[in-house]
C-alpha cells in the first residue's frame, strides 16, 4: 500500500506502466475533450519539445521537462483487476484519457522500436462504462473503423491523426522526436489521497473550491503598482474590470451613472484618453461626497434595480476568446515590432521583461484595451443564446430611453445584408481555428477595424470596407496554404486538395462561405441552387466540424469496386466527428437518406454532393464527382 499523501513526479512512460491500473469511477463525467483541448495539449508538448508547428512567434526552446499538471488518485485495496496496484482517478481523467489516445497513435505509427514500448499499455478503464473502456482498447489495437460505441474517444483519435498531418508532425522523424520527448520528458504529478477519504465529498470540494489567482489578476496588480496615486489606480481598476468580463459589452461593466458620463447618452462615444475617463470618475465621486444620506440611498436603490435588469439581458452572450488571450491580442496590436505569442501560458512573460519590467505603460495600455474591447464587442461575433438558429450574433450596444433611465438594446452592427455576410465570414474564421493560440484571424480583424475607423470619437466602421478586408484576409490565408500561388492551382500544389483527411478545416469552411454567399445571390452550381438545397441552405450555420468525410466511403460495405481516387477533393466534405463515426462506411445513398430524414446537411458542399443521384468510382457517378470538384475548385479560387 502506498504512503498517505504520497506525491510523485511521473514521466508519461511511468504513467503507462502496464503493472498499474487506473479506474475512472462512475461519479465522474464522460470523456468530453474536443478539438480545442486536444490540439492545445499537442501544441503545448510540441512547444516544450522545441518544435515550430505554427510560426516563429509560438516557438520555444526545448525544455528539459514539461509539467503537464496533476493526477489525483485514491488507491483501491479491494479490487478484481490483475494489476498489482489499482488507483481510482479523482481528478485528471480528461488529460489521462487524451494521453492514452496519444499512446494509441504512437503504437499505430510504429516510429519507435518495440523494445522502447515494452512495459507500456493502455491502463485506464471506466467503472460501469464498458463502452468507454472498449473504445480505448479498440483504438490501441488498431480497430478504428466502423461505427463507434463511444464516439467522443474515437473522434479524439481522428482529431489527433489529422492534427499531426495538417501541422506537418506526421513525418516519421518529427513523430519519433515528439513521442520520445512525450514518453521521457513530459511529467505529470500523481497525488495519492489518504485512505478512508470521503471521495465524493473530496471530488465536490476540489471542483467547487479549487480556484487560484489567475495570471491576468497578477498582471493587473503589476500594472497598478506602477501608477502614482490612488485616483489613477482606481480609474485603471474600473476600466480593467469592465474589460475583463468577456461575456458582456464593455460599457455595461461601468456603473450606470458613470457609463453615461464616460460614453455619452447613447453609450457610443469613445473617451479621448485615460485622463478623460479619470476626470469623469473623480467628478462622479465628488458629486457623491456632496450628496445627502437620503439621496445616496435613493440613488443606490434606483441604480441597483437598473443594473440588475441590465445584467439579466447580458446573460445571453458568450465569447469567442477569454480575457487572458484578449490581453495578448491587444499587446500584439500595439507592440508591432515584437513577436507576441497568443499562448496565454506565456501571458506574464509577454508583458514583463526580467531586466526592464513592464514593456508598456499602464495608462496607455488600459486605454488601448478599452478601445479594442469596444471594437471587439461591436464588430466581432458572439455566441448568442437567444437565437439558436443563427448561433452567432453580430450586434452593437445602443442605449434607449426607458422612462427616466437608459436601457441596453442590441441592433445589427451594420446594414442587414452586410451584417449577415460579415457574421458568416467571421464565424467561418472562428470555427476553422478553434484553439485560442491559433486565432491569428482575430488579431488581423482587430487591426483591420482599428485602421478602418472613420470617426475616432465613436469608433465607427463602414461595413462594406470591413467585409472587403475580411474577404481579402480569407484569400491571403488560402494563398498561404496553396504556397503563395495567387489562388491558382497547378500540378505542383493541387495535391493539397487531394489528400483525404489531411485537407485543412479552413479550406472546407472557406468554400462553404463562398458557396453560401453565391447561393444567396442566386448563383447555381452544376444546376444546383438554393432552391434545390432547400432547408440545407436556409438553416446552414458554421459550427465546429472537424472530421473529413469521404462521401463515397474508403471501405465500401457492399463489396463493390473501390474508388481508386477516394481521397480527391470532389469526394470530401467536413462534418462533425460523431456523424463521421456513425456514417463513415455508409453508402452515398444511405448517407443521403439519413440527412434527408434529419433535414440538415452539415456542410453546403455536402448538401450539393447529396443532390446528385449517382456518386461512385465509375461511370456517371464518377463524372458527377469530377464535375462537382471542378465547380468547387473554381469557387475556392474566388473566381
Amino acid at each position: 500500500m502506498s504512503e498517505p499523501n504520497q506525491v510523485e513526479q511521473l514521466s508519461v512512460r511511468a504513467l503507462f506502466n502496464s503493472k498499474i491500473q487506473y479506474v475512472v469511477p462512475i461519479y465522474q463525467r464522460n470523456y468530453a475533450w474536443g478539438a480545442t483541448e486536444i490540439e492545445q495539449l499537442i501544441q503545448d508538448i510540441s512547444d516544450a519539445a522545441g518544435f515550430i508547428i505554427q510560426s516563429a512567434e509560438t516557438a520555444t526552446a526545448k525544455q528539459a521537462k514539461y509539467y503537464l499538471g496533476s493526477l489525483v488518485v485514491y488507491e483501491r485495496t479491494n479490487h478484481s483487476h490483475q494489476s498489482n496496484v489499482v488507483y481510482e482517478t479523482i481528478d485528471g481523467q480528461q488529460r489521462h484519457t487524451t494521453l492514452s489516445i496519444l499512446l494509441a497513435y504512437l503504437k499505430h505509427r510504429k516510429v519507435l522500436d518495440e523494445d522502447k514500448l515494452e512495459g507500456l499499455d493502455i491502463n485506464l478503464t471506466f467503472d460501469s462504462r464498458p463502452k468507454s473502456s472498449r473504445a480505448l482498447d479498440d483504438i490501441y489495437r488498431g480497430k478504428t473503423n466502423g461505427e463507434s460505441e463511444e464516439p467522443n474517444i474515437h473522434a479524439a483519435f481522428n482529431i489527433t491523426q489529422r492534427y499531426f498531418k495538417t501541422k506537418g508532425l506526421d513525418a516519421e522523424a518529427k513523430t519519433k522526436h515528439f513521442f520520445e520527448y512525450l514518453l521521457e520528458n513530459v511529467t505529470i504529478l500523481r497525488v495519492i489521497v489518504p485512505p478512508h477519504t470521503d471521495l465524493n465529498h473530496y471530488f465536490e470540494i476540489m471542483n467547487n473550491r479549487g480556484e487560484q489567482l489567475e495570471k491576468h489578476e497578477v498582471l493587473k496588480a503589476k500594472f497598478m503598482a506602477t501608477l502614482d496615486n490612488d485616483e489613477e489606480r482606481s480609474c485603471f481598476s474600473v476600466i480593467w474590470d469592465a474589460c475583463s468580463n468577456m461575456k458582456r459589452y464593455t460599457q455595461m461593466g461601468f456603473q450606470s451613472d458613470l457609463r453615461k458620463e464616460v460614453f455619452g447618452e447613447d453609450w457610443q462615444t469613445m473617451p479621448v484618453s485615460f485622463e478623460a475617463i479619470q476626470e469623469k470618475q473623480m467628478s462622479k465621486l465628488q458629486k457623491q461626497d456632496a450628496m445627502t444620506l437620503r439621496e445616496i440611498i435613493d440613488n443606490k436603490e434606483s441604480g441597483s434595480i437598473s443594473d440588475d435588469n441590465e445584467r439579466e439581458k447580458e446573460e445571453r452572450f458568450g465569447t469567442v476568446i477569454d480575457f487572458s488571450n484578449f490581453l495578448l491580442h491587444v499587446l500584439k496590436l500595439i507592440k508591432t515590432e515584437d513577436n507576441v505569442s497568443l499562448d496565454d501560458k506565456k501571458l506574464i512573460g509577454a508583458f514583463i521583461s526580467k531586466d526592464d519590467g513592464l514593456k508598456v505603460g499602464a495608462k496607455a495600455f488600459v486605454y488601448e484595451l478599452l478601445k479594442y474591447r469596444i471594437l471587439f464587442d461591436s464588430c466581432i461575433i458572439k455566441p448568442d443564446q437567444h437565437d439558436e438558429k443563427r448561433k452567432w450574433s453580430l450586434l452593437r450596444l445602443n442605449a434607449y430611453k426607458n422612462g427616466t433611465s437608459l436601457s441596453p438594446e442590441y441592433p445589427n452592427a451594420f446594414s442587414s445584408d452586410q451584417n449577415e455576410k460579415i457574421r458568416m465570414i467571421l464565424a467561418m474564421f472562428h470555427v476553422s481555428y478553434p484553439a485560442l493560440v491559433y486565432k491569428r484571424w482575430l488579431n488581423d480583424a482587430l487591426r483591420i477595424l482599428n485602421n478602418q475607423v472613420t470617426d475616432k470619437g465613436r469608433l465607427e466602421v463602414y461595413g462594406s470596407s470591413y467585409l472587403r478586408e475580411l474577404e481579402d484576409l480569407s484569400d491571403s490565408y488560402f494563398d498561404e496554404i496553396c504556397g503563395d500561388s495567387k489562388l491558382e492551382f497547378t500540378e505542383s500544389n493541387i495535391g493539397i486538395l487531394h489528400q483525404g483527411t489531411g485537407v485543412q478545416n479552413f479550406v472546407f469552411n472557406r468554400l462553404d462561405y463562398l458557396l453560401w454567399k453565391r447561393l444567396s445571390d442566386n448563383v447555381s452550381f452544376d444546376g444546383i441552387g438554393k432552391k434545390e438545397l432547400g432547408k440545407h441552405f436556409d438553416d446552414f450555420q458554421f459550427s465546429f466540424r472537424t472530421s473529413v468525410e469521404h462521401y463515397f466511403p474508403q471501405t465500401d460495405p457492399s463489396g463493390a469496386s473501390k474508388m481508386k481516387d477516394v481521397d480527391r477533393f470532389g469526394n470530401l466534405c467536413l462534418i462533425s466527428p460523431s456523424s463521421n463515426s456513425r456514417l463513415s462506411n455508409y453508402s452515398p445513398s444511405d448517407k443521403k437518406k439519413f440527412y434527408q430524414e434529419n433535414n440538415r446537411a452539415e456542410s453546403l458542399k455536402q448538401a450539393m454532393m447529396m443532390s446528385y443521384s449517382d456518386w461512385g468510382p465509375e461511370g456517371v457517378g464518377h463524372e458527377n464527382i469530377l464535375n462537382h470538384e471542378t465547380e468547387m475548385i473554381i469557387t475556392l479560387r474566388n473566381q
